[in-house]
């Protein structure tokens, strides 16, 4: 009686484990893919979501004995893994909107299939064969990893995510470089899956997989922080920056410009006679105004930051631009919008801008760069509005000099 309860504790016991495994990877699965279906813009949760779907099939496929073939060798598990490490680097590139390396990642596995077939059929190899797929797990990591710690001005979600691939990476080299030192034996009395490397593989394995969805997991909720702040810094109506949005960027671009000896400037514009369109057509049309200039500042503005400050103001922010150059923009915007046709706008009416225009040449602070610029705008009202005024040369000079002083030379 004693057998019969200790044998079906036994196999309860295997059962469990085997299922553990599975149960992890898909619960991580479905958190990606429901992370997607809330953010489809997301578009690498749900190749996330597949990669670790495929890990728990390939759980699955290797403890219940699925496609085992030929000589015991789980091919279908060894597949599985392959998509899983792939498709889960894959999703690294498309969350910065790159383009994956498929051929890249193609010719890695390929180069690896075919060796690994002929070790696997003609001339039978248990170490050719680990050497092989640590090989492609390797290459597959190792062009990620350095894809990833290329980019430029990393986050720490970026970060995050580099560190899981490295760490993807350094067990798909460390684990045979201890099958070849001998520390880790594949041969045993009681067959391969006995071994210490399997043994080794069957004690880490679910543990990596863990630690690198929990990486992936924190940089995916920093990445959804991110965009929810990003949401609340974004006029609802336009898509630009509002102005709180706007003025914490621009402090950090104006401190970063200037430490990189980069000239700032300034456009601000404000929609001539607005209060007239939506007196005379309604508020429904004015938004449409709104969302028109909106539209034609970022797309033929060319500026670092686009923001709508107020509600028919708007401003723009550069980097590394001469006077004529911005001029040149200023008359550039106001052109294309002279093209744009508005619902509900008669096609004969006007919606011009008056633009103030401000080039930086001191240490000046973004709201100090806004008030010149505001300054400018101003002019151009005053002017007949239609236009852009740019801010005369300031001429900053040292401390004491006689011109400083009101002196003449």
């Amino acid at each position: 009686m004693q057998d019969i309860f200790g044998t079906s504790t036994m196999v309860h016991g295997q059962l469990f484990f085997a299922l553990i495994n599975p149960i992890i990877a898909l619960l991580f699965s479905l958190g990606f893919g429901l992370i997607w279906l809330r953010w489809r813009s997301y578009k690498h949760l749900a190749v996330l979501s597949l990669a670790f779907l495929c890990l728990g099939l390939g759980f699955i496929f290797y403890d219940f004995k699925i496609l085992v073939w030929p000589a015991e060798i789980n091919v279908g598990a060894n597949v599985l893994y392959v998509a899983t490490i792939t498709l889960a680097c894959a999703s690294t590139f498309l969350r910065k909107n790159l383009p994956p390396p498929v051929v890249i990642y193609l010719a890695i596995i390929a180069s690896g299939a075919l060796p690994f077939i002929w070790y696997l059929l003609v001339e039978p190899s248990t170490l050719a064969r680990i050497l092989i797929t640590s090989a492609i797990f390797a290459g597959v990591t190792s062009v990620t990893f350095v894809g990833l710690v290329r980019q430029p001005e990393r986050t720490l979600a970026d970060n995050l995510f580099a560190a899981a691939v490295g760490l993807a990476f350094f067990v798909a080299v460390f684990r045979p470089t201890l099958v070849l030192t001998g520390v880790l034996h594949i041969e045993s009395s009681g067959g391969f899956t006995a071994s210490d490397y399997w043994t080794s593989i069957r004690a880490f394995t679910p543990l990596m997989s863990f630690i690198v969805a929990a990486l992936f997991s924190v940089a995916i909720g920093l990445d959804v922080v991110s965009h929810l702040k990003g949401q609340a810094d974004r006029d609802y109506l336009t898509g630009l920056l509002n102005r709180r949005g706007f003025e914490t960027a621009g402090d950090e671009a104006v401190a970063r410009d200037f430490a990189n000896s980069r000239q700032p400037a300034m456009l601000v514009a404000d929609i001539d006679d607005f209060k007239k369109v939506n007196d005379t057509f309604g508020h429904k049309v004015g938004d449409a105004v709104i969302v028109a200039v909106a539209r034609t500042l970022a797309r033929h503005g060319d500026a670092v930051l686009a923001a709508r400050t107020g509600g028919e103001e708007f401003a723009l922010y550069y980097n590394d631009i001469d006077r004529a150059e911005l001029q040149g923009i200023a008359r550039k915007i106001r052109s294309a919008l002279a093209q744009v046709s508005i619902a509900g706008l008669p096609s004969n009416y006007p919606v011009t801008l008056s633009v103030g225009l401000h080039l930086s040449y001191s240490q000046e602070s973004l709201a100090d760069m806004m008030t010149l610029a505001d300054q400018a705008l101003y002019r151009a009202k005053s002017g007949g509005k239609d236009q852009a005024v740019m801010t005369p040369v300031r001429l900053h000079l040292a401390s004491g000099s006689r011109l400083q002083n009101g002196d003449r030379p």
